[in-house]
């Protein structure tokens, strides 16, 4: 008898074995590299790209279509990028009527999902708990070929797309870059910018874009990639079953060949329109990611432009000839261009600074790199290729670039290219490409305007973009301050995040918390390895109430980069990228926040360098004098920028001047950094740096790290700082308001919508509140998004959030973007909404996908070291315990339906609205002749 059962236990798992390798035979496998499987499913010839962590429960999937805009010609020109759009707008399965839309049912697990479109390719991902894989990879499935594409939703999306443009458009850099392409570029694809020219965008029918999507959205032109938390035999299962149904192209795919003609002197274009400071961009056509020269291209980059020991930073910023320089080389799959970027004040000429960095390109052609130049380089980003890979969205992110690109082996060997790279090699690179004939010069010259207000936090993030993706949604881009303590209280996309009982390391030490050299001190092992996560702050007190000056503090923060009685900034600056660290201090008028990311091994060194960062700082006179006007062109440029214009309007009809929450007059913030003098950063250094009330966050792969030790050595005897709550006087609900700033030549117009309500992060309403507004604009899935946008059609961006220092009274507001011929039309639908949100409240459906939605994102949060360091270090300063972890998804679960309506109707009236209209409006609101 236990023969018998021995042999038919036997003959089950024989049998079971079969059916396996029977499902699993149609998957061919490549190679496999770096962890990362390649599989070819041989029936429809998709590829597959498995990379599985089990660390945390969290998954990322991913489709890359082989198909960007270079595959567009006259004509339809954007419709890779509108077909995208589209793609969101569902299938005969995945739509309201039935399932729910893609965005609905993705978001109510909790994922954070998007698309982009580039030159190269269009990518569709989403990351979620590893529990929905399945819904992501039917969801991917069917919308590769049951996209519905109908002509009504092509019309709303098109002004959708249509407001993406405008809003690129207002950007003098984005605008200046679509420009140099177009003539550089004059017969190759990449000639057109991805997001297309406007009469494309505005007229191409509904039947070329489903001819291009019948052309070329195929399994065969695709690379699906899984990365996470999945067991290979079950992907490869569910793969078969929602995929294998989908044949191959029944055509093949036509492919761009045309090819640039030879350039025949250089190129020079002028761009002028409404702006603060002047830009000159000179860009040299190079061959494309995977050619030999590449890495010594990229390399030459880093060495030109980036950091303060950077030949341009030197040669423009230390000299206070520009305010910003940078240097990048572009890695797209074709062709491409080496950009050397320079901002400047209106005091300079364009031709002088055009003039300088030719003579900056001329020495370097004639006298090279050294090699501790190129070792520097290679040091840094072998670090950071380590450091960057922290969660399967960014891997994914990276995987889609090198797919892209047509190899997707780079992402693992891209490294080890760049450490092959000799000083001869970039000397002969810098040779052959940095030709005057071959080069596209571009000059954006400003029309100035008059001043108004800006926000002061803003004030160190001058750099443009570099390579502006187009997205489906944007961040957001107008929100205040988004310290790590104010993610839940400012971002209506982003929900505080918990831990999961997958991602900790539950053991007796999974949190420690001990004071520390008198810091305050939280360490959390999580499945991270070798590398660790640092979120520290110092709180400010009532510097706000108390000074004469707010820039002291962005000031003073800024200068601590600038050298140190021990290191100059540059040794300082090269110790630091030997490590790949981004050693980050900011300041607010609040707290003082402090962040980096760095390899185990090399924490005792950060630490080292911190400590001589924060206690040791030179403030030299020059470099003071060289940073205010850094602050001061950077400030200027906001007063062509509706959004931060209109934000700050806002902020100034809700609070009263002296409020924490109140911003200043661009007027008021130049005439504080002109004022400001190093005298006060000293006093300011003195009293608040130190470690009365700091905090300090580690997560990562921390046993065995020894941060104790090094904190215990390199901050001994630190004292100072102050341990005192930000005191702020109640304030009012203010009357009904309506303003119009007026800003000439700008396609895109915001509005701003709001009103104080008082609520502070500790009160009892604070989240049935946020759950309310969370439901009404709160990503794809709010109402807002789902009326004025996806119906509508209206604007690319609209939300609402909750904004204001948590430990003081807040305010809510709406944000959206509309054409100014739009604008009264879409202020209108956003007021129909709102009003019906007060009115009627949410429905208890809506409660539930919101708390679902919530809850489920925890996981996503999680998977980060950076998010969940931010987010514990978020809960200390508050007063709580890391702890709150497990409470958090309790408090956000039992928020009843009348206490999230009850919340609705005690913060909102209808009648105190503030309106604030930003753009090329006239004093009616309407459009400007």
């Amino acid at each position: 008898m236990k023969k018998y059962i021995f042999l038919g236990y036997c003959s089950l798992a024989f049998c079971t074995l079969i059916s396996a390798q029977n499902k699993l035979v149609n998957f061919k496998k490549i190679k496999e590299l770096g962890g990362i499987e390649e599989y070819l499913y041989q029936p429809n010839g998709m590829n597959i790209l498995l990379l599985q962590d089990n660390a945390s429960p969290v998954a990322t999937v991913q489709i890359v279509y082989r198909v960007g805009s270079k595959h567009e010609v006259l004509g339809n020109t954007g419709s890779t990028h509108l077909l995208e759009h589209l793609m969101f707008k569902g299938t005969p399965t995945f739509i309201k009527s039935n399932k729910g839309s893609i965005t609905d049912v993705l978001q109510n697990t909790g994922a954070q999902l998007n698309a982009t479109t580039w030159y190269d390719r269009t990518n569709y991902y989403e990351t979620l708990p590893s529990d929905k894989i399945e819904l992501a990879l039917q969801i991917e499935a069917d919308r590769m070929r049951n996209s519905l594409l109908l002509k009504e939703d092509k019309e709303a999306e098109m002004t959708v797309v249509r407001n993406e443009f405008e809003r690129g458009e207002n950007n003098p850099n984005s605008l200046l870059d679509k420009e140099i392409w177009a003539s550089a570029y004059i017969a190759h694809p990449y000639h057109h910018s991805t997001i297309g020219w406007k009469s494309d965008i505005e007229n191409a029918p509904i039947e070329v874009l489903r001819n291009f999507y019948n052309t070329y959205y195929w399994p065969d032109n695709a690379t699906l990639t899984i990365i996470g938390d999945f067991k290979k035999e079950n992907v490869l299962e569910l793969i078969e079953k929602y995929f294998g149904k989908i044949t191959k192209a029944p055509n093949a795919m036509p492919q761009p060949y045309t090819e640039e003609p030879e350039q025949y002197g250089a190129r020079k274009i002028v761009v002028k329109k409404p702006g603060e400071l002047g830009v000159v961009n000179k860009a040299y056509k190079i061959p494309g990611a995977l050619h030999e020269d590449l890495p010594a291209l990229n390399i030459l980059g880093q060495i030109i432009g980036s950091g303060p020991s950077a030949i341009l930073n030197k040669t423009f910023v230390d000299t206070q000839m520009g305010i910003y320089a940078y240097a990048s080389a572009t890695n797209f799959k074709e062709v491409g261009l080496f950009t050397i970027g320079v901002g400047f004040p209106t005091t300079s000429k364009h031709e002088d600074i055009d003039a300088k960095i030719s003579e900056v390109i001329a020495k370097i052609q004639k006298e090279g790199v050294t090699q501790d130049e190129v070792n520097l380089v290679v040091a840094k980003i072998s670090a950071q290729t380590i450091l960057g890979r922290d969660g399967s969205g960014v891997i994914a992110s990276e995987l889609n670039e090198a797919i892209a690109s047509g190899d997707w082996t780079d992402f693992v060997t891209g490294v080890d290219r760049l450490k092959k790279v000799t000083p001869a090699n970039v000397l002969r690179v810098a040779q052959k490409y940095l030709v005057e004939d071959q080069s596209t010069t571009g000059y954006f010259i400003p029309k100035q305007t008059g001043s108004q207000s800006q926000d002061a936090t803003q004030v160190n993030n001058f750099m443009p973009e570099k390579e502006p993706f187009y997205y489906r949604h944007p961040e957001d881009e107008h929100s205040h301050e988004k310290t790590s303590s104010e993610i839940l209280t400012q971002n209506s996309n982003a929900s505080e995040i918990t831990f999961d009982e997958n991602v900790i390391e539950k053991t007796a030490s999974a949190f420690k918390r001990e004071k520390v050299a008198g810091i305050d001190v939280v360490s959390v092992k999580t499945s991270a390895k070798d590398f660790v996560t640092v979120a520290a702050s110092i709180s400010l007190g009532n510097f706000v109430n108390e000074t004469k000056n707010p820039m002291i503090s962005s000031l003073t923060a800024s200068m601590l980069s600038k050298g140190t009685t021990l290191n100059d900034k540059f040794k300082f600056s090269e110790k630091l990228q030997k490590l790949g660290v981004n050693l980050s201090v900011n300041a607010s008028t609040t707290k003082i926040n402090i962040g980096f990311k760095c390899l185990k091994k090399d924490l005792d060194q950060v630490i080292v360098l911190l400590a001589e960062e924060l206690r040791m700082p030179l403030f030299d006179q020059k470099e003071f004098e060289n940073l205010k006007q850094q602050f001061t062109g950077n400030i200027q440029q906001s007063l062509n920028d509706p959004g931060e214009r209109g934000g700050i309007a806002l902020s100034q009809a809700i609070y009263p001047k002296g409020n924490p929450n109140y911003s200043l007059s661009v007027e008021e913030d130049l005439a504080n950094i002109k004022n400001a003098t190093l005298e006060e950063v000293k006093a300011f250094h003195k009293k608040y740096f130190g470690t009365n009330s700091m905090h300090l966050v580690i997560v990562g792969d921390t046993e065995g790290a020894n941060l104790n030790a090094s904190l215990k050595k390199s901050f001994k005897n630190w004292n100072g700082g102050v341990n005192e709550t930000i005191k702020a006087e109640e304030t009012s609900k203010a009357a009904a308001k309506t303003e119009v700033i007026t800003i000439a030549e700008k396609p895109s117009a915001e509005l701003f919508i709001g009103q104080y309500t008082g609520l502070k992060r500790a009160d009892v309403d604070y989240i049935p509140f946020y759950i309310a507004n969370y439901t009404l604009g709160a990503g794809f899935a709010g109402r807002l998004m789902q009326t004025v946008r996806d119906n509508d059609g209206l604007t690319y961006s609209i939300s609402s959030r909750m904004g204001g220092n948590i430990t003081t009274g807040g305010y809510w507001f709406v944000n959206a973007s509309f054409n100014p011929n739009l604008f009264q039309k879409g202020l209108d639908a956003t007021m129909v909404q709102v009003d019906k949100w007060v009115k009627d409240g949410i429905t208890a459906t809506e409660l539930e996908h919101k708390k679902s939605n919530l809850i489920g994102s925890f996981k996503v949060g999680m998977s980060t070291t950076s998010g969940m360091a931010r987010t514990i270090l978020s809960f200390v300063e508050r007063g709580l315990e890391p702890s709150y972890i497990d409470q958090y998804p309790k408090d956000i679960e039992k928020a009843t339906l009348r206490e999230v309506n009850d919340a609705i109707k005690k913060y909102i009236q209808l009648d105190k609205m503030i309106i604030i209209k930003s753009g090329s409006l006239d004093k009616e609101g309407n459009p400007l002749k």
